[in-house]
């Protein structure tokens, strides 16, 4: 069973770095609209969610244990959700503060593509089925898994490392140091709590709010 819990999460992760790979030296695009994001997401979910559960199955032998071991549980729940949302608004306000006092400055053209598609459904459930699908295999698995044999620290860095490089794809630098920095939050969020909640309404939260700017910023300019 641990066999074939190993080859499904390599097949997962040549998925995702194979395509982050391919985008980056890739100079033709794909049209970017609401229904080919919410395709994307939904394969997401299905591939990073649902794979990485039963990824878990397969290490773990039951369902219960599987879902139990990547964080999915009701014991501290509430404070796992208030620890989410304090974490993420005080992550957005840490990094806006930094990026204005720095004077940083560089495009996200995916990103700025991707708010220049929403309307107001996807706006709620790209946030959703992007929190869910990632944090299901990042946090609920890489680094649940990994902490149980390196530690936290180790771990939330190794899965931080991993979940920066999967948004190669927006070439942007600024993409991968958020990323890396916000996972750095979203893995001590599931350590501290040991419920996926956290992290899983941190990085909704995050997502929606960097959604929403670009979208009444797309909608300022017509």
């Amino acid at each position: 069973m641990r066999l074939a819990a190993y080859i499904l999460l390599a097949f997962i992760l040549l998925l995702i770095y194979g395509s982050a790979v391919i985008a980056v030296f890739s100079s033709s695009t794909i049209p970017v609209t609401p229904t080919i994001l919410i395709i994307s997401m939904l394969f997401n979910l299905a591939i990073m969610g649902s794979g990485a559960i039963l990824v878990a199955y397969f290490l773990h032998g039951s369902w219960s244990k599987a879902l139990d071991a990547m964080g999915f549980k009701r014991d501290g729940m509430i404070k796992a959700i208030l620890y989410g949302i304090v974490a993420s608004l005080l992550f957005i306000f840490a990094s806006s503060t930094v990026i204005e006092i720095t004077g940083y400055k560089e495009r996200n053209p995916l990103a700025e593509e991707i708010g220049s598609s929403l309307n107001t459904y996807i706006l709620i459930f790209l946030p959703i089925l992007s929190a869910l699908s990632e944090e299901t295999l990042f946090r609920g698995l890489i680094q649940m898994h990994l902490e149980r044999k390196t530690g936290w620290i180790a771990a939330a860095i190794i899965t931080s490392l991993m979940f920066s490089l999967a948004h190669l794809e927006y070439k942007a630098v600024i993409e991968l140091i958020a990323t890396f920095t916000f996972s750095l939050v979203l893995g001590y969020l599931i350590h501290a709590t040991k419920n996926i909640a956290s992290p899983l309404i941190a990085h909704f939260l995050y997502n929606f709010i960097a959604l929403l700017s670009f979208y009444l910023s797309a909608l300022s300019e017509k």
